[in-house]
């Protein structure tokens, strides 16, 4: 009895992980990326600053990274020609035109915002915090953000669904 309840648990367990699997891809696409950043950053700078983790620019974008990696989830799991393909696909489309234009726009009312506080400052004598001028991305992190999330989860998907 006991043996028939605990080989029902591994079962259930089993299965739980094989149908969770997929999140825990995503989740690991956009942790390496959100890694990579602050490893790029220690390489072109020459500094280690681990609050880079928590930064929405830089190369790769987690953007393009995480939506390009649910895109690639689908199509391996779906098949081209799926409505959830197409879906995602447009989803994808959508987080990068985000990531590249709209907060771009919003970075520059950001500068703008921040220049008139400077000058205010002066006269009011208040310290106050700089809104963030970069939240965009360029085309180019755009690109390595859906190369790598593209990537590397089609390389988990082989490596641990499939088993």
């Amino acid at each position: 009895m006991i043996a028939y309840i605990i080989e029902s648990m591994r079962g259930f367990f089993q299965s739980w992980y094989h149908h969770m699997l997929p999140i825990y891809i995503v989740v690991i696409v956009g942790v390496f990326i959100q890694v990579v950043k602050v490893v790029i950053d220690r390489i072109r700078y020459r500094r280690f600053y681990i609050g880079h983790i928590f930064d929405s620019w830089g190369f790769p974008s987690f953007h393009s990274g995480l939506a390009s990696s649910v895109t690639m989830l689908v199509w391996l799991t779906q098949g081209f020609s799926s409505l959830g393909f197409a879906v995602a696909f447009a989803f994808s489309l959508l987080f990068a035109y985000d990531a590249m234009n709209l907060r771009y726009e919003a970075g520059q009312h950001a500068q703008y915002i921040n220049s008139m506080r400077f000058e205010l400052q002066n006269v009011l004598q208040k310290k106050e915090w700089p809104l963030k001028e970069r939240i965009w991305h360029t085309p180019f992190e755009v690109a390595g953000g859906i190369i790598v999330g593209s990537v590397l989860t089609f390389m988990l998907y082989y490596r641990f669904f499939l088993v």
